[in-house]
């Protein structure tokens, strides 16, 4: 069985992850995205989905389905970091065991070399351990606002809340084993992704063919 490499791929809000997902898809690699993985966790049946009623009371559960209504929850965990230090507790553990076990089938069923992880929260979540190379996706502050600006159809002064919320550029450098500059030049961008997917891969190819 050859050893799948397992990429997290992680980066601010509007650093351009969506862009090197789409390079990645276009090169047929496999990609699990954390952000669908966390909504699950809120549906009916699964472990956090009765935690989190417990913490924050029935009033967050629509009447009618008996779903968690997030436009409820949101403005409760937003504006107190306690309650989304409480909510982050529930959900990304079981987030972690959804996240493992895809990747256990992956390895098992060993069908794919590489698979890409898309967490905003690789970092903070504690999902480091759970991969073997980290890529970040990096551009500079003002960009990131002028686009969160355009794309969100926010204020400058709350697109910029949503930036400072997060680590910095320069927190998340310190786990990346590659930083993608996404203002730069597409074809920059997507030839670098080239070049990191074909190196992962000649790397594996020479390890398997030391062992047999």
């Amino acid at each position: 069985m050859s050893k799948l490499i397992k990429i997290g791929l992680t980066g601010g809000i509007a650093s351009g992850k969506s862009t090197i997902l789409g390079y990645l898809k276009e090169l047929n690699i496999k990609c699990i995205d954390a952000d669908k993985i966390g909504h699950s966790c809120y549906q009916k049946g699964r472990p956090s989905y009765y935690k989190i009623i417990q913490e924050f009371g029935e009033d967050i559960v629509n009447k009618n389905d008996e779903s968690i209504d997030r436009a409820k929850l949101g403005p409760i965990v937003f504006s107190d970091p306690n309650k989304m230090k409480a909510l982050t507790n529930i959900v990304w553990p079981e987030m972690r065991d959804i996240i493992s076990q895809e990747f256990k089938e992956m390895e098992e069923a060993n069908q794919d070399r590489i698979v890409v992880l898309e967490a905003a929260v690789l970092i903070e979540g504690g999902f480091l351990n759970l991969v073997d190379r980290v890529w970040v996706t990096s551009v500079p502050r003002e960009v990131a606002i002028e686009r969160i600006v355009k794309r969100n159809n926010l204020s400058e002064t709350d697109a910029a809340k949503r930036i400072d919320s997060q680590l910095t550029n320069e927190e998340r450098a310190k786990y990346a084993n590659v930083v993608f500059h996404t203002n730069d030049e597409y074809s920059v961008t997507k030839n670098k992704v080239i070049n990191e997917i074909k190196s992962l891969l000649e790397d594996t190819n020479n390890s398997s063919n030391q062992n047999n």
